[in-house]
Parts: C-alpha cells; structure tokens; sequence
C-alpha cells in the first residue's frame, strides 16, 4: 500500500507539472496566433521543431540512461556520483559544440523552407544548448530517485520563466524574436534551479569518467535512436507541411497538434514514473508488482482519455474559433483526425518505457522505426493532395501502428497480460457516443454533446471499472 500511495503521489505531481507547462506553453500559442498571425506562428513553430529534433541529437539518450542507473544504484553512492559527474561533463561539451553547429548552419534551415527570418531567430537560440543539456542530465538524476516533486518545480519553473519573458519582450515589441530569446533564458534559470537543488544527491568526480561515459553512450544511443525516430513520429508532419506548403498553413496545423498533444499529458506523467519502476521492479524480479502497475496504468489512462478525446471532439469548431478567432477554422478537420491517434497512442504510451526499463532498448528502436517509416511515406503522399489534413491523416495511422506494435512487444518480454475483452468494450461504447452523436447533433450540439458525455462517463466508472477498480481508482484520487 505504501508503494501505492508513492506510485499515486509520484504520478500527481508530474502530471500537475506538465499540465502546468503544457497550458502555458499553449497560451503563447494563443498569443502569437490571436496578435502576430498564423505565418508568425508558423515561423515560431518551426524553430521549436528543429530545436527540438537538434535536442534530440545533442542528448544522445543521456538523460534516459541516468535515470536508469540510478534508479538501479540508488543505494551505491560512488556509481552514482561516477554516472551522473560523466553525464554532466558528456553534456556540458555536447552542448558547446551543438551551439556553434546551430549558429553556423541558421542560413541553411532558412533556404531549405524558404522562411525569411527563420535564420536570425536561429541564431539567437543557438547558446541554448549547453543550459539544457545539463538541466536534462539533472533531470535525469531527481527522476531516477523518484524526487517528483523538485522534478515538478522545474518543470513548472521553466514554463513560468518562459510565459513571463515572452509576454515582456511582446509587449515591447520584439516579436517572435522575443519568444524565441524566452526559450534560452527560461533555460538558463531553469538549469541554476536544478544545480541548486541537486547538490546533495551527488559529488562531482572524474573517477571511472571513460568507463561510465562509454556504458551511457552504449545505452543511450539506443534510447537517443528511438527518440529521434519519435521524433519523426510527432514532428514529421509540421516539419513536411513547412517544406510542401507554407509557414501558414504551419500555423494552422499546429494549432491542432497543440490541442492534440494535451491528451498526452497524463501518459507522461505515468511513463516517468513507469520507467524508473520497471526498471527497479524487473532487478528485483518482482512480477506480480509489475502486471499490476502495467494493467492499471493502461486501464486508469484509457478511463481518463476517451472522455476528454470525445468532448474535445464533439465541441472542436467551438473551442478553436473562440480561442484563436474564425481564421483558424481551418485547423478544425485535422484536430479531429489527430484526436484519434493521439488517444490511441496515449494508452501504450503511460507504459512506453517499460520495455526499455526492463534492459531492451533496442526494441524501442524498432518500434519506431516501423511507425517511422509508415508515417514518413504517408506524408510524402497526402501532404501534396489533402494538405494538412493528409498530414493528421499520416499521423494518425503511424501512433496507431506504434501502439499495436509496442504493446504487443510489452506484453511479450515483461511476460504480462493487456485485457483485451474490456478495451473492445471501452471502444465499443465510445464508437456508439460519436455515432450519436452525429445523429443527434442537428437538436442542439451543447445539450446533446454535455448528456451524452454525462451517461458515458457514468457508463465508464459503473460498467468499465470493477468493484476493486473503482475504489482503487478513487484512492488514487484522494
């Protein structure tokens, strides 16, 4: 029980955190679709994308390693010291080098999206890196030793700095530009939090440096592999619509991968407390902790996903018109499209890491690799046809490939069982709702859309959810 109320109150705190991040994230979204326009929002969406993938590179899959290690020599003080000061050195130099290559290759980006402007926005993110990387390393570390809560604040700290300095240089006139200048100073601060608070988990050292920098590289290449392929899997579709199409249209989709994306907050918050348990729980051979933690956690995710996915999908024209004006109408077809992958892919993800905390990275690797593919070569076709909605198409259909494939994959080396039985009927109840839905909507889509939401998360919690289940879920809760 004690563990329960841990995993409970570990999972509580990362997904207040990344809500937190993900709101205010979004509403600089907002603000640059409502006062700048969808080309500027574009033009801020696209640095974010190749910051994002150029992070991917500069990691290595370093991060995911230090949480594994510690979490496995959590008790052995000197390994720890040795994993984390190899980690911590390994970024700092990844980071410098990362700095300069973004610099000097801004004009490049610029001409192969034919973006004016992108090259200078470039340039003032690239000192990012060093900053980052070592706030990821120590991330890393509070992660591994299940510190949610300071991991929490970081998170949430980052997101503030980031909100507060955008909103001041928009107000003075600065522009995208002045977004862009937030993301490396809410770094900056984000990294000094993360220094002060995780002095006391460990030493800085250069013993056994070559030794652990070699076995997290080995590790982590894996992971960094499989997360630049994710990578390909969440950020292809933009990154193809800038190339295809214009920083407009950019904007427009964008605005509904944000939405989208908001249905992986609670996934996350479990997969970072999944990960570092399989890990601990596989050492220790302690399988009947590990079916339990798997079974509720993709069950508890699906409970909590359907719900929301069907009121976003009912009320979707409503909420993007009133939030970003009647310009952004256009978002509205492909925020429908990707709900669908996005929840589907939201129940393997709550246990995505579980096969890599187990000692197999490589399979992730394979995984995304097949999603990947399927989505590169959907795009390629769609794009040019159906514009962005081939894009949400394309992706769509490669989470959905990754979800089978990666579940399958987890019941087959943790030895653990998915109830197939009551996903069929979880399905089974929400393709009747939008059915409904769809027939009934010409009465009034608010009254409708609220009862049917009502009788279906009724449904959900009387029908869904066993005895043991619901007062299990409602522990949780408390």
């Amino acid at each position: 029980m004690q563990k329960t109320k841990k995993f409970a109150l570990d999972v509580r705190t990362t997904f207040i955190a990344s809500a937190v991040s993900m709101f205010l994230g979004f509403v600089i979204i907002v603000v640059l679709g409502r006062f700048l326009g969808a080309g500027d929002l574009g033009l801020y969406q696209m640095v974010f994308q190749i910051y994002g993938i150029a992070m991917l590179f500069a990691a290595v899959g370093v991060p995911a390693a230090i949480t594994k290690y510690v979490a496995e020599f959590k008790n052995d003080r000197d390994t720890t010291n040795a994993v984390v000061s190899s980690g911590i050195i390994t970024s700092l130099f990844l980071g410098i080098v990362f700095s300069i290559l973004l610099y000097l290759s801004a004009g490049i980006f610029e001409s192969i999206f034919s973006m004016p402007g992108l090259s200078f926005l470039l340039k003032i993110l690239s000192p990012v890196f060093p900053f980052a990387l070592v706030g990821g390393i120590l991330l890393g570390l509070l992660n591994g030793n299940r510190e949610m809560k300071k991991y929490g604040i970081a998170t949430v700290i980052q997101s503030v700095l980031m909100i507060i300095i955008s909103m001041l240089l928009l107000y003075l006139g600065f522009g995208v530009a002045g977004v862009v200048t937030s993301i490396v100073l809410s770094s900056i601060g984000t990294c000094l939090y993360l220094m002060r608070v995780s002095r006391g988990y460990f030493e800085i050292t250069l013993k056994r440096y070559a030794l652990m920098t070699r076995r997290m590289l080995q590790f982590g290449a894996q992971i960094s592999g499989t997360n630049a392929i994710n990578m390909v899997n969440y950020q292809a579709d933009i990154i193809m619509i800038g190339y295809f199409l214009t920083a407009a249209d950019v904007g427009y989709y964008g605005i509904a991968a944000g939405i989208s994306k908001f249905f992986w907050i609670l996934p996350q918050a479990i997969q970072a407390i999944t990960y570092p348990a399989t890990s601990e729980y596989w050492v220790t051979k302690n399988h009947a902790a590990l079916q339990v933690m798997i079974d509720k956690s993709i069950k508890y995710t699906a409970c909590s996903l359907l719900p929301i996915g069907l009121g976003i999908g009912f009320f979707a024209e409503e909420i993007i018109t009133t939030v970003f004006g009647e310009d952004f109408i256009h978002s509205v077809p492909s925020l429908l499209i990707l709900i669908v992958g996005t929840v589907i892919f939201g129940l393997s993800k709550s246990v995505g890491g579980s096969v890599t905390g187990a000692g197999r990275p490589d399979l992730g690797l394979k995984v995304s690799g097949i999603s990947a593919i399927t989505n590169i070569v959907l795009n390629v076709l769609l794009i040019p046809r159906y514009g962005i909605a081939g894009a949400a198409i394309a992706t769509m259909v490669s989470l959905s490939v990754n979800t089978l494939v990666g579940l399958a994959l987890t019941v087959k080396i943790l030895k653990v069982k998915i109830d197939l039985i009551w996903f069929g009927k979880a399905f089974a109840v929400t393709l009747l709702s939008v059915f409904l839905f769809r027939y009934l909507e010409f009465i009034n889509i608010y009254l409708i859309g609220i009862v049917i939401l009502s009788i279906y998360t009724s449904i959900t919690y009387r029908f869904l959810l066993a005895k043991e289940d619901r007062a299990y879920f409602m522990q949780l809760l408390h």
